[in-house]
């Protein structure tokens, strides 16, 4: 008897057949009903097959899910024990289906390492031969490897607290989620998933799992479920000393549990970037200069780079110029070197901003050349772009930076920021609200507030405009008060305005490259005139 049943509808049978093709190659013996015999009734043939099978293969499709005779062959192997679900076109299996972790292939054309498909070996390879147990020597017995030149960081098998084994794959699925998308970031390094899950079931010290896989980091983290609600509780170790860089807890409601795990990925994903970013800076600002290497300079000069300050731009200029200097083939560097020069002629701290914007142009397109899946070298494109005035180079580049990396916050701000000086200003306002949610503790926390708030005054949702420049304020970024006061002028609340409106407002609002440039001059003056307002209310 086949080891493997597969169900499917008609309209996937190429699909399934690729499915059959690849399992039957690593020597399962596989049945789908292109094999019944013309002799016998196929409704037993069919039974007993899917009986007699140690897994069951569920490919489901729009058309499966409308079918009743995949829903009653998925019944069976869920009442038994050995359903396996994949997804050709994302379609959510119906109930009760739902609640059983179900592999995304619709974007799988036959790769073997794709962890996607992986993951489906992994659960077929444990129905049909036996669970494997990982084989963990005692502590010391493997030895520690070395760490490689880039941050990295392994994500241990989060641990299923619920007391259902039933539960395991949510753990697996989020596990899998948050490595597939780590990966995404090209500064840091990710150890696979399948060294990753070595460590499934076992009782591991922390500090020596990162030793043993080569990693300065290691994030770990558990799921409960009780009733209709879930508790993931995740922390991100050093490994060097045990020490917690990061942690938190996340409690929500359990209705669909696809959505919930992208939720649960993105929020983990978006807190262990900036914290991984921020323990470089500050593990290079303890080393002795002489001793940096490229990595650490574009490390420390982040730190200033985020302090959004005059001194912090001088400091950043520097040391991102010797992490070129040091490795002119870190694309990093060239990366760190155009956001500071635009950064620079943005805020007004440079004294040549229109030649620093044309040399961070320059930065960015040579770090595109250096390493050109790196989604932070289009974002930083996109912004010279934009101060440029070339709003479909900087539109198409910040596109690109999402499509490379859809958890960066940043290219969502950047995509937001392109679209408001592109005269679409409604459209910004979901990117922005979107790189708010990515990364909710950034620390460049209050010029996305302002942006935002930017966003909505230039779409004319005024009392909105007003709350996110209070946020912006309130969060440390006095700039915002010129956004307040115009809000609070078109509201007619010309007090208000007037006593919020900074002295030399009206000529910085009006100051190049202070602002981008509008591809539509009358979004200029539409800004022009509401700061004019708050003024006139200073006269009275």
């Amino acid at each position: 008897m086949s080891e493997v049943f597969i169900s499917y509808a008609r309209s996937t049978e190429a699909q399934a057949d690729s499915i059959a093709r690849a399992l039957s190659a690593l020597g399962y013996g596989v049945w789908r009903d292109n094999e019944l015999p013309a002799h016998r009734p196929y409704t037993d043939v069919i039974d007993e097959r899917l009986r007699a099978a140690k897994a069951v293969l569920v490919v489901w499709s729009k058309d499966a899910a409308a079918s009743q005779w995949v829903r009653a062959e998925a019944d069976v192997a869920r009442l038994e024990g050995k359903l396996v679900q994949v997804a050709l076109d994302r379609t959510i299996p119906p109930l009760p289906f739902n609640q059983i972790h179900c592999a995304d292939l619709s974007g799988w054309s036959g790769e073997p390492g794709a962890p996607s498909w992986t993951k489906v070996l992994a659960s077929i390879a444990d129905l049909v031969r036996g669970p494997a147990v990982p084989h963990l020597p005692h502590p010391g017995a493997r030895p520690p490897l070395a760490l490689p030149a880039k941050p990295s960081i392994a994500v241990l098998p989060f641990q299923n607290l619920s007391g259902d084994e039933n539960q395991e794959y949510f753990a697996d699925a989020i596990t899998e989620d948050v490595i597939t998308a780590l990966s995404q970031w090209r500064w840091f390094f990710v150890i696979a998933w399948s060294s990753s899950f070595a460590y499934r079931g076992a009782a591991v010290d922390v500090q020596r799992a990162g030793q043993e896989l080569g990693v300065r980091y290691v994030l770990q983290g558990s799921v409960r479920k009780s009733g209709n609600r879930v508790r993931v509780t995740v922390q991100l170790v050093d490994s060097a000393d045990g020490s917690h860089v990061w942690a938190d807890r996340l409690d929500r409601e359990l209705v669909d549990v696809l959505a919930l795990q992208d939720e649960i990925t993105e929020q983990v994903v978006a807190a262990i970037e900036p914290a991984m970013l921020h323990g470089e800076g500050v593990r290079a600002a303890r080393k002795s200069v002489t001793d940096y290497s490229a990595l650490d300079f574009f490390h420390r000069g982040m730190w200033h780079l985020n302090r959004v300050s005059s001194d912090g731009y001088g400091q950043a200029m520097t040391l991102f110029r010797q992490a070129i200097e040091r490795d002119p083939e870190l694309s990093l560097g060239h990366i760190g070197l155009a956001r500071i020069l635009y950064g620079g002629a943005i805020y007004g701290w440079s004294a040549q901003p229109m030649a620093d914007l044309e040399e961070a142009r320059e930065a960015a397109r040579t770090a595109i050349s250096l390493d050109g899946r790196d989604a932070t070298a289009y974002f930083a494109s996109a912004g010279a772009a934009l101060f440029l005035a070339d709003h479909g180079g900087a539109l198409d580049h910040a596109r690109r930076a999402i499509a490379l990396n859809p958890n960066f916050a940043f290219a969502h701000y950047r995509l937001g920021q392109v679209l408001i000086y592109s005269g679409r200003p409604a459209e910004a306002v979901n990117p922005i609200e979107r790189s708010l949610r990515l990364s909710p503790y950034d620390p460049q926390l209050g010029p996305m507030r302002e942006l935002l708030a930017l966003a909505h005054y230039q779409a004319r949702n005024y009392e909105e405009a007003v709350a996110q420049a209070r946020a912006a304020i309130h969060l440390n970024n006095p700039r915002a008060a010129t956004l307040l006061a115009a809000g609070l002028a078109r509201l007619d609340r010309q007090d208000e305005a007037a006593r919020v409106l900074p002295r030399g407002a009206v000529r910085d609002a009006l100051r190049r490259p202070l602002v981008a440039a509008y591809a539509d001059p009358a979004f200029l003056d539409h800004l022009r005139d509401g700061v004019r307002q708050a003024r006139a209310g200073q006269g009275k």
